[in-house]
């Protein structure tokens, strides 16, 4: 966090930081969670997060792999048919 203005108290976050901010603000307010528990949810949404993105990474090499073995696949058929 940094000061905005440092007279007035007030700060200004990044864009993520802000975000986790307001959601911690936010289980704390409307369910009730205490900080530690409200600092756990976040930590574990933050894990489940980068899981997800490394998921569809390996989703996208997957498939460009599948992409590759059919097109040789294909193309050797092709040669193999040829030539009988």
């Amino acid at each position: 966090m940094i000061p905005e203005n440092p007279h007035q108290k007030k700060y200004w976050y990044g864009s993520y930081e802000g975000y986790e901010s307001r959601c911690q603000r936010r289980l704390q307010k409307d369910l009730g969670v205490d900080e530690a528990a409200a600092e756990a949810i976040l930590h574990l949404r933050r894990q489940v997060v980068e899981l997800q993105s490394h998921i569809r990474q390996l989703e996208t090499e997957l498939t460009a792999q599948y992409d590759s073995q059919q097109l040789r696949l294909t193309r050797y058929r092709e040669v193999n048919f040829e030539a009988i």
